[in-house]
């Protein structure tokens, strides 16, 4: 574990500038909601929520797997890829809140939440917040508190704060140059496939700057671990581990990590990628899925 906690500030670096998005056209116009709404195919509703600087479009590929036997809502949160910003002292609880009023106002009966990264993250907080509503969650490359990758078990939201601020305060300035500038070296160790790479990069200046600042200070500072003990439906959770080899860092280490940060609720099942990086839907969409279908039919 030492190992793991030496070499993760590198990775960390890496995570804070991710993946940005192409605009979706927001077909629930009128709606009193600040995200992007695409809707795909029919069925049981399953909602797709992407990660930091990303859009909904990082979920297109399984998506057209899932459209024929489920109604697909892909989501674009507020300040990313086009999508307007909102002013909000928690930009996160605000969208977990309009969540819940989506999903009522659509009349949509259990639907199944899956998110990537920050959307995992948000995924769990809107399980937390509103256990009677999701029928199961999926977490992918998600955790409940991210700063233990490289602060440790004994992290807090009191702990992290300070390095939360410097990382707002960083990110909130950058230019979308300058932000598709570090996408080039960053992406390599989150993404296998260069043509990915690519689209994720032609994502970047889009996404508003503050935004994505104001929303890694909370996710930095916002512990999680043990209030998921209050969601009351099934988690998957699909961990990826080969952005890490390059720091030294062991498979146990990596999915300790998981099994430590999901110990409150114990519905939680672990799988864990060997040859995938940080974007799974990317680099193993086959495995996602056969994940994800296995889950789903439980």
């Amino acid at each position: 574990m030492t190992a793991f906690f030496k070499f993760v500030p590198i990775r960390i670096m890496i995570m804070v500038c991710l993946y940005m998005a192409i605009s979706q056209q927001d077909i629930f116009a009128g709606q009193p909601y600040s995200f992007a709404v695409k809707k795909e195919g029919h069925g049981k509703p399953v909602i797709f929520i992407h990660g930091l600087y990303s859009s909904g479009a990082v979920w297109d590929e399984i998506i057209a797997h899932y459209r024929n036997n489920y109604t697909c809502y892909e989501l674009t949160l507020p300040g990313f890829a086009g999508q307007p910003p909102i002013q909000s002292d928690s930009i996160l609880q605000t969208v977990a809140h309009e969540l819940a009023g989506f999903i009522r106002d659509n009349k949509l009966d259990k639907p199944v939440i899956i998110g990537h990264s920050l959307g995992g993250w948000l995924a769990l907080q809107f399980g937390i917040l509103y256990p009677n509503l999701p029928g199961k969650l999926v977490s992918v490359s998600g955790v409940p508190f991210l700063p233990v990758f490289w602060m440790g078990p004994k992290a807090t939201a009191d702990s992290a704060r300070p390095m939360a601020l410097g990382m707002k305060q960083m990110m909130s300035t950058l230019t979308p140059e300058q932000v598709r500038k570090q996408q080039i070296t960053t992406l390599a160790s989150m993404i296998t496939d260069s043509i990915n790479i690519q689209k994720v990069i032609s994502m970047a200046a889009s996404s508003d700057s503050p935004t994505q600042g104001q929303v890694m200070y909370e996710l930095c500072t916002s512990d999680l671990r043990q209030e998921i003990r209050k969601i009351q439906c099934p988690i998957l959770v699909l961990a990826d581990w080969a952005g890490f080899k390059d720091y030294g860092v062991t498979r146990e280490a990596v999915l300790g990590i998981y099994q430590q940060q999901y110990q409150q609720a114990p519905q939680t099942v672990i799988a864990m990628n060997d040859v995938s990086k940080h974007f799974i839907m990317y680099d193993q969409p086959k495995w996602l899925i056969e994940q994800v279908d296995t889950f789903l039919a439980r």
